[in-house]
Order: structure tokens, then C-alpha cells, then sequence
């Protein structure tokens, strides 16, 4: 890089090709916004072989693996907390009262409530949609409201394509209201190129906050955990199903009645009285027949291509939704343990990969947003708390040999202040903190040896009361 003018802060940019003979020079101008627009057009064509939403939604109700699945994977996610930080402590303290107060003007709801819904069909469906609720003025944001997103879709022409701007953005979004719902007056007006189907409405992108898991092609559409191994699903349901009616019209062995030997040729009369019987055969019925009939069950044997082909099934799910199969299903398979802690370890990799998508869009289009409106410098963040799955007895053995008085790595005092934060017991030091500024003593004024936390607790806010 050579400088050709200090003054004005510009650069000379050398590129390959001005080594091979093909000039080219670029000027870059420090303190000048450059603006544009892509010179290529965005794909906005609907891709045909989607599963549809309610088809993912049916395999969520209704297959325990990969109901109990999603279900951990959201719990672990949001075990772990959360926490919105500023460095401007006020930007800080609005946001938190903004987010408390999600519920008082649309749905009941709860920031945490939003949160889990957001995890869970972002997994389910692939993607997610809230609507900012702003006031009259649209100067404030007042409250978010989680959206169905079987009914949300990009608004499309007649032809089916995605409205784009001139930058490749959706132009806006489409809600598919059930019939019997008015839409009269409902949403915001439309642009000519949108084509609207009955019962739909028209919404900007202002309003709409879209989460996307995973995306591909042409990034407008996602795919969640379920899609990839939804057709080994259905399968799978269909196999079941199949076996659980075998066993229902066949629930013992069918009985045969070998008719004739060597001196008795069976007839087709034989035969007709012989199937008569035994259709009239039950638990509590007796019948003679002469010698030359042999009544045996027919034993039939479960296939083995039938239990390998559900295995490679239920595996084929598990490997979608990231789970381990012992843990999805929760039937204690057995799986080598060092196998099973890198299946954790990598399942702990992918949740926190879920968690950094997920953040980042709230900050990006919420965030973001509400400090513009209110004239702040600052975007808060939304920081996760750990992801951890390790199993306690494995983690406080490897604290043990952190802090070993020979060959650790840690003070015990060090291991001690990770294991309070860790196990969330940094409450029962805050509260004792909190008595030891005040000069009563805590035997006086509980008039008991034991006592329990909530004793504590209630004391702590007594003295603080009368100080």
C-alpha cells in the first residue's frame, strides 16, 4: 500500500492485477459513508419441495423422540439464563423495564416466555416471527407479540416470487388469517406488486422480526431440526403403525390344522369343517378332532431387517436434532461413555451456535431499533449464561484435581468462587453479606438454633427495614 497524500488521508491500493500489467486503482476516503446498491438480483423463487409447517408441527406432537428432543434442547438453552447489559447503565435500566413490561399491551406474555417460544420454533419450523408493537406516533416501542409462523410468509407477486427492494430486501410480509377472522382494516396497505390471497394481510418489515435457524440458496428460507430427518420420521411412524396393527389383529400365533395322513386324504369338506372350528376356537373352548388332524400355531418370527431399519431410523432423527439417541429417548441404550461425552460436548456446540443466531437478531432487529428511537448511544446486548451439560459428579472431580495441593492448577479459594456462581449459591452469600452490615445479633432475633434460608431471608429484610 502506498500513501500518496497524507493531508487528505487517501490511500493507493496495488492489486494483483497492476503486477501482472493491468492497472487498476482504487481510492478509499477516510470520513466518506460509500453507499450502493448490489449490481446482482436476488433468487426469490419458493422452493417446491418444502415440507409444509403443519407437517413439522404433526411430527413435533406426535413423535416422542423428537417431541422430547426439542424439549431438552429448549430447557438447556434456557437453564442456563440470561442477562442484558449496557455500559450506560440508564440505556441498561429502560430495556429491562421495556422487556418487563412485554404482555400489558399484546398477548399475555413474559420476556422468558418469548424467549422459549422463539428457541422452540426456530427448531420446529426452521424460523420465528415477533411484531413490534409501536405507539399511535410510531415514535416508541411499546410491546412484541409472537406470531404463528404457519400463518406468516414473505409477500409474494401473482407469480409466487418474493417482493424485493432494489437492495434484495422483502419488501414486507403476508398473515394467513383462519376464515371467519375480519380482516377489514388489518395490517398496512399493500404495494401493487403484492398479490394478496383471501384472508391474508399485508404487514411491513418494520414490523416483523424474523428469526431464521438455518438458512440456504438464497437465505430466505430456513430450515429448523426436524426437516432434514422428517422423511426417516415418517417412515419410521408408518413401520410402527404397521407392527402395532400386526400384533393387534394377530395377538397370538394364528392356529393351522394340518388335515390327513397316508389313509386319510383331506377333502375339500374336511377342509370347510375343519376352518369352521377353528373360528369358533377360544380361550374357553374345548374341541376333539380325530387323529388325523394336527392343530399347531403358526410361530412367526419379527423380521431382524425390521429392528435394524427402526434403528437406523430412530438414529437417522437423532443425528437431525443433535441429540444423542440415549438421551432422546431416554431408554439408558447403552453407549460407550467417552462416545456419549463427545456426543454432550458437541450437542453443548451446537445449542450455544442456536443461542448466538438467536441474540444476534434481537439485538440486530430490536435492539437496535428501540435505540434509535430513543436517541440512544448505545445497543444493549443480551449475554447467555453457560451451556453446560456435564454431569455434576464428573465436574466436581475435575475441580478436586484442579485444586489438588500437589499438582493443581487452582487455588481452593478460586475453585470455590467457580463453584458458588456455578451452582447459583452466591444468593446464601449475598444474604449473609447483607446481615453482617448490621450490628443485631441473628441468634436474638430468631430465638432459635436452627434456622432455615427463609428465616434468613425474612430477617435480612427486618433489619433492613429498621436501619
Amino acid at each position: 500500500m502506498d500513501k500518496t497524500n497524507k493531508d487528505e488521508r487517501s490511500y493507493k491500493m496495488v492489486s494483483f492485477g497492476e503486477l501482472l500489467g493491468v492497472v487498476k486503482t482504487v481510492t478509499l476516503d477516510e470520513g466518506k459513508l460509500m453507499s450502493g446498491k448490489p449490481s446482482s438480483v436476488a433468487s426469490s423463487e419458493r422452493v417446491s419441495n418444502k415440507v409444509e409447517p403443519i407437517e413439522l408441527e404433526n411430527a413435533y406432537r406426535f413423535d416422542p423422540i423428537v417431541f422430547n428432543s426439542i424439549n431438552k434442547s429448549v430447557q438447556t438453552i434456557m437453564g442456563a439464563g440470561y442477562t442484558i447489559h449496557a455500559e450506560d447503565k440508564e440505556v441498561q435500566k429502560h430495556f429491562i423495564k421495556l422487556l418487563g413490561g412485554i404482555g400489558d399491551v399484546g398477548e399475555e406474555t413474559t420476556f422468558t416466555e418469548l424467549l422459549t417460544i422463539t428457541f422452540q420454533n426456530q427448531m420446529i419450523y426452521g424460523h420465528h416471527f415477533i411484531e413490534l408493537v409501536y405507539n399511535d406516533a410510531m415514535t416508541a416501542l411499546v410491546d412484541l407479540v409472537s406470531l404463528d409462523p404457519k400463518q406468516m410468509d414473505y409477500a409474494r407477486t401473482a407469480e409466487d416470487q418474493i417482493v424485493l427492494d432494489e437492495l434484495g430486501k422483502p419488501k414486507g410480509y403476508t398473515q394467513t388469517l383462519p376464515y371467519g377472522v375480519d380482516t377489514e382494516g388489518k395490517g398496512d396497505a399493500p404495494p401493487e406488486e403484492v398479490a394478496l390471497k383471501p384472508q391474508q394481510i399485508f404487514l411491513l418489515p418494520i414490523r416483523i422480526v424474523h428469526f431464521k435457524l438455518y438458512t440456504y440458496g438464497n437465505r430466505f428460507e430456513a430450515i429448523g431440526l426436524i426437516e432434514p430427518a422428517y422423511k426417516s420420521i415418517i417412515r419410521r411412524q408408518n413401520i410402527e403403525e404397521a407392527q402395532a396393527n400386526s400384533i393387534y389383529a394377530r395377538g397370538t400365533y394364528p392356529i393351522i390344522d394340518y388335515i390327513g395322513d397316508e389313509n386319510h386324504y383331506p377333502t375339500p369338506n374336511m377342509i370347510d369343517k375343519a376352518t369352521l372350528k377353528l373360528k369358533q376356537l377360544q380361550h374357553n373352548r374345548y374341541f376333539a378332532f380325530p387323529y388325523w388332524h394336527n392343530v399347531k400355531p403358526l410361530e412367526v418370527r419379527q423380521s431382524e431387517v425390521v429392528d435394524n431399519t427402526m434403528k437406523y431410523l430412530r438414529e437417522n432423527a437423532s443425528a437431525s436434532l443433535g441429540l444423542p439417541i440415549a438421551l432422546a429417548t431416554g431408554s439408558g441404550e447403552s453407549t460407550n461413555r467417552a462416545t456419549l461425552a463427545n456426543q454432550q460436548k458437541f450437542l453443548e456446540f451446537s445449542l450455544r451456535d442456536i443461542v448466538r443466531r438467536t441474540t444476534a437478531t434481537f439485538r440486530k432487529q430490536i435492539f437496535k431499533k428501540v435505540s434509535k428511537l430513543e436517541d440512544f448511544e448505545e445497543v444493549p446486548i443480551l449475554i447467555w449464561g453457560e451451556i453446560d451439560i456435564e454431569d455434576k459428579d464428573d465436574k466436581a472431580k475435575r475441580l478436586v484435581a484442579y485444586a489438588h495441593n500437589k499438582v493443581g492448577i487452582l487455588l481452593p479459594n478460586d475453585v470455590r468462587k467457580y463453584a458458588i456462581k456455578s451452582e447459583k449459591l452466591d444468593i446464601f452469600d449475598n444474604l449473609f453479606e447483607e446481615l453482617s452490615k448490621y450490628k443485631k445479633p441473628i441468634k436474638k432475633k430468631l430465638g432459635k438454633k436452627e434456622f432455615t434460608f427463609k428465616d434468613v431471608e425474612e430477617l435480612a429484610k427486618e433489619l433492613k427495614n429498621e436501619k
